[in-house]
């Protein structure tokens, strides 16, 4: 009898693996519901620690298309990927909150920053929104709340030569279109460049997916409450 219940090495085993396990899984379920929404980029937990710590007067800002008064107190740079659900569902609920309320009273300006990381149709629409921004940029936003509103599921192939078109047409008209179709032809390369510029930028500030936030000194990550941006808006007004 006592030899069916001698505690061996290899009897242990078994209890403290699954022991461990469930530790492992409620750690899981621990972390994903203090970062809900949030479209997290492919491989970046073997990316190494940020390089500096989040602060939105080191963030490089000229050059990139913007929304608000060019002289506004706050500064808002805005990290997205054109494919993601959570961005799309931070334009639905959250950015017109912040628009009327502090970007369209002058007190804040929101810098568009690529982070395309989400396959080539990202990439393609991310060139096609450098593009806009060039040809058209008082209609840069619509433009890119046009694409959101119309966005297909990711990697589907959704953002077709064919939707894109009928996307910026729909904002810009034919003429402006044709312009916009041009120039991503003759530029892509280049408008690529800034955009992993961004990319890498983003992931120095520890952007690690999208949408991503730097409001002062504050870095802010995933599809958060109005509130939660409206708190940041608000000590970063105050610190001006």
């Amino acid at each position: 009898m006592e030899s069916k219940i001698e505690k061996t090495p290899s009897s242990l085993s078994t209890p403290i693996s699954v022991v461990a396990a469930g530790l492992f899984i409620a750690g899981a379920v621990i972390w994903s519901g203090q970062h809900p929404n949030t479209q997290v980029a492919v491989g970046s937990p073997n990316q190494p620690p940020p390089a500096q710590t989040a602060d939105i007067s080191k963030v490089k800002t000229a050059g990139d298309p913007y929304y608000g008064n060019p002289n506004a107190p706050v500064t808002i740079a805005y990290w997205f990927d054109y494919q993601c659900p959570f961005c799309r569902q931070n334009e639905e609920q959250t950015m017109p909150q912040v628009i009327k309320n502090y970007v369209d009273t002058g007190k804040v300006k929101i810098v568009f920053k690529d982070f395309q990381f989400l396959g080539p149709d990202s990439q393609t629409l991310g060139q096609t929104g450098r593009a806009v921004w060039d040809v058209a940029p008082d209609k840069f936003y619509a433009w890119h709340k046009a694409v959101y509103d119309n966005q297909g599921t990711e990697n589907t192939g959704w953002a077709t030569a064919e939707k894109i078109r009928s996307i910026t047409k729909s904002v810009l008209g034919v003429s402006d279109t044709n312009k916009v179709l041009a120039l991503v032809k003759t530029k892509g390369a280049e408008y690529q460049k800034l955009m992993d510029a961004d990319k890498a930028e983003g992931a120095g500030f520890g952007v690690t997916g999208t949408p991503s936030f730097i409001i002062g000194k504050q870095l802010i990550i995933g599809a958060v409450p109005y509130s939660r941006l409206q708190s940041a808006i608000e000590t970063a007004l105050k610190n001006t």
